[in-house]
């Protein structure tokens, strides 16, 4: 299981855990204890794709508007 598919799983949990009958106390805890995995899976997750975008190289596609001073110099020649 991916941990892609985990979080998922675990947000699913958390939105059925009130209708699951449990108790009020149980259902904080679990709450809690879901959600503070579901924090820790997603810093792991965001790690994980930092580093991944890290290591590729940048291209250098961006787009730099050339200024006004430049296209009057251009036109005047």
């Amino acid at each position: 299981m991916t941990l892609d598919a985990l979080i998922m799983g675990l947000g699913v949990f958390v939105a059925v855990l009130p209708f699951l009958g449990f108790p009020i106390k149980w259902d904080t805890i679990l709450m809690v204890v879901v959600g503070f995995i579901i924090v820790v899976l997603g810093i792991i997750v965001r790690r994980r794709g930092l580093g991944r975008r890290a290591s590729q190289p940048r291209s250098g596609g961006s787009y730099v508007e050339s200024s006004s001073s430049a296209a009057d110099t251009h036109e005047a020649n």
